[in-house]
């Protein structure tokens, strides 16, 4: 095995640096700066532009039972959108705050049906 294979990280040790350098800096920094931590700007630009459409895709949650991993939606799409909404600068700050409010309202009336299935 050669040293640079030897030293290649997985995809989680990549994302976890990502998350890492970007943690550490207070303003904004250019791509190119992801140097410091092994990635070119391209390869940089390809795991940027992933976990951007990774955040903007409904929430999952992994169960393990005995024999299976299963996937588990924990947001519907109208969720997701509001999320959205939440963040969109450009749309006036009431419609945003709406769109906080109903946002919760979801998750709420999501817990409410969960709780009542495991009745």
């Amino acid at each position: 095995m050669s040293k640079e294979s030897a030293q290649r990280r997985t995809l989680r040790e990549r994302v976890e640096a990502i998350f890492k350098f970007i943690d550490q800096q207070y303003k904004p920094f250019p791509k190119s700066r992801l140097k410091e931590i092994g990635l070119n700007p391209s390869v940089a630009g390809n795991w940027l532009e992933l976990i951007v459409y990774i955040q903007s895709q409904p929430k999952i949650r992994l169960v393990q039972s005995e024999n299976n991993t299963l996937i588990e939606k924990t947001e519907g799409k109208y969720q997701t959108m509001m999320q959205k909404r939440i963040i969109d600068e450009t749309l006036p700050f009431d419609q945003r705050l709406q769109s906080a409010m109903d946002y919760l309202k979801t998750l709420v009336a999501r817990e409410r049906v969960e709780l009542a299935r495991k009745e």
